[in-house]
């Protein structure tokens, strides 16, 4: 089946990889990537790469929403399956986010443009979606634009689970308890921080169950380099540790854990196994530079493709 990807903020993504980044100087990257991004485009191109047929729902404006349809396209190079694009028109140029590599001091210095006009009608999101059949996933993930009612947007998202299509959420913020309280989602998947933003909770464990008792069915928590823990509706409690591989570039690590994640419980993993193979995923990407351009064969899926897939509600 496909999996959706929703995301109202996605972007171009620029990496330069420079064994120096000094303030004030002037740098000539030797190595520029270029990427569909924004955190959903992340989802939607990882899937790909994991051997997921992806459907992506996105916003793009411009010339630079041009460009990313064109890099969404052909898959950026990465010489995975194409991800389908269901673009939907809008007058706000697509921003532009850049990340500097400094691969001498091992840091990051990122400029993310921020989305100050959003001019998408709920109705031209809405008949996007519809498109989803029931028992397939469509995962939310990104931030919401300024100006969106999220009440409204949690709303629209209800109405798909209403329908039995598998939410899997990955926002924060008021727009998280919004969607969580509105939608019940299948699955929230969000990071230590974020949780706590919303629930208070001074652990994941405590943030994953409260998530929970909000109406998620799953609620995933991670914490980096302490693994990630999860909470079902059925009272169950999964805490998976880290994968033992640091690396240098973890921009879009978050967002291919979720791909990683779906895909296997699409697949019909059970809620541990879901996890492992996400962390690999998240993992994967942090070896190399720029977002869903993992090596797929660090990722297996083959040990869950036997197993009965999640029925819709």
């Amino acid at each position: 089946m496909t999996v959706h990807t929703l995301g109202l903020t996605p972007a171009l993504d620029v990496v330069y990889v420079l064994d120096e980044v000094r303030a004030g100087a002037i740098h000539r990257p030797p190595v520029v990537l270029r990427s569909a991004g924004g955190k959903s485009l992340n989802v939607a191109r990882a899937l790909a790469l994991l051997g997921v047929p992806a459907r992506a729902v996105a916003p793009l404006g411009g010339r630079i929403g041009d460009l990313v349809a064109e890099l969404l396209a052909r898959s950026d190079g990465t010489g995975a399956g194409t991800v389908e694009l269901d673009r939907i028109p809008t007058a706000v140029e697509t921003r532009l986010c850049i990340t500097a590599c400094d691969t001498g001091a091992r840091s990051l210095t990122e400029f993310y443009e921020p989305v100050t006009e959003f001019d998408v009608a709920p109705a031209e999101i809405a008949s996007r979606l519809a498109v989803a059949h029931p028992g397939e996933w469509l995962t939310v993930s990104g931030a919401a634009p300024a100006g969106i009612d999220s009440a409204a947007f949690a709303e629209l998202l209800a109405a798909e689970s209403a329908r039995g299509v598998l939410l899997a959420v990955d926002v924060h913020g008021p727009t998280l308890g919004a969607i969580v309280e509105r939608a019940r989602p299948r699955l929230v998947k969000v990071n230590r921080a974020e949780a706590a933003d919303l629930t208070g909770a001074a652990t994941g464990e405590e943030s994953a169950r409260q998530l929970v008792a909000r109406g998620a069915a799953i609620a995933v928590v991670t914490d980096g380099e302490a693994g990630s823990v999860a909470a079902t509706a059925d009272g169950d409690l999964v805490v998976a540790p880290p994968v033992d591989r640091p690396g240098l570039f973890p921009v879009g690590s978050g967002d291919c854990y979720l791909a990683g994640l779906v895909a296997a419980l699409d697949a019909g993993a059970d809620l541990q196994r879901a996890l492992e193979v996400a962390a690999a995923a998240g993992a994967a990407n942090a070896q190399v530079p720029g977002a869903a351009r993992f090596d797929p064969a660090e990722v297996s899926l083959s040990e869950v493709h036997e197993v009965a897939p999640i029925p819709p509600e």
